[in-house]
């Protein structure tokens, strides 16, 4: 398929190291578009933890579209993309990707509204690994601990980390934990019960099937704003 296939979009910021070989066994390393070019990274929030990956990521978060104004630099790498491998659609690529851009702007305002309803206090996410950096840092809120010391969820944390994590989440008053609908919840069930607080499943890194709650980004930014605006509210 890489080999056919005129352009490969990935979100790049090193995520996707394993495309690499993928590309140079195809000869297709031109082809590669990594659209979160040009988004200024956050720096990688795991440095205090005891166990790393045995790969330890390079560069910065990669979780950009987590902030719905970082996806709208990605639509102008993939409309510049599409341009120029097909200049003569250069009309209809214009078209969509401003299209798509004001609901991305109607999406963030959407959001400002809903963050709006819940206490300054109460802003603060604790998740099963650290993907919440530019939505915190555009919203308002403080991402105080996760499970794993890692940007994906490969990294196993230690007894004593657990129990780090779970002394913050009393000290600070987390109301909830929030593990991606990808990931095994177990442990984040045990650090729940441990502490009274809620725990809450939202997607981050995969969609539902057509007809989901979360079948589209706007969807996915739409229930998880949801779930933390009622999980961070409730008594």
């Amino acid at each position: 398929a890489i080999a056919q296939a005129r352009l490969v979009f990935a979100n790049g910021a090193g995520l996707e190291e394993f495309l690499v070989p993928l590309l140079e066994s195809a000869g297709a390393t031109e082809k590669l578009v990594e659209v979160s070019d040009g988004i200024e990274l956050l720096p990688f929030e795991a440095e205090e933890h005891e166990e790393e990956e045995e790969h330890p990521l390079e560069g910065g978060d990669p979780h950009t579209w987590m902030d719905p104004n970082n996806v709208l630099i990605w639509v102008e790498n993939i409309a510049a993309a599409l341009i120029t491998a097909d200049p003569q659609h250069t009309s209809a690529y214009r078209a969509n990707a401003k299209a798509y851009a004001a609901e991305l702007r109607a999406l963030d305002k959407w959001i400002r509204q809903q963050v709006a309803s819940i206490p300054s206090e109460n802003r603060l996410l604790v998740a099963d690994h650290a993907f919440f950096g530019y939505f915190a840092r555009r919203y308002g809120f403080r991402q105080v601990g996760t499970i794993t010391a890692s940007f994906s969820t490969g990294a196993a944390p230690s007894a004593r980390e657990l129990a780090a994590l779970e002394d913050t989440i009393r000290a600070l008053g987390v109301k909830a934990v929030f593990v991606s609908t990808t990931v095994n919840p177990e442990l984040a069930e045990r650090i729940a019960t441990d502490t009274g607080v809620r725990l809450v499943r939202v997607y981050t890194s995969s969609l539902t099937a057509k007809g989901g709650e979360a079948d589209s980004y706007l969807d996915l930014m739409r229930y998880n704003v949801n779930a933390i605006a009622t999980a961070l509210t409730a008594p």
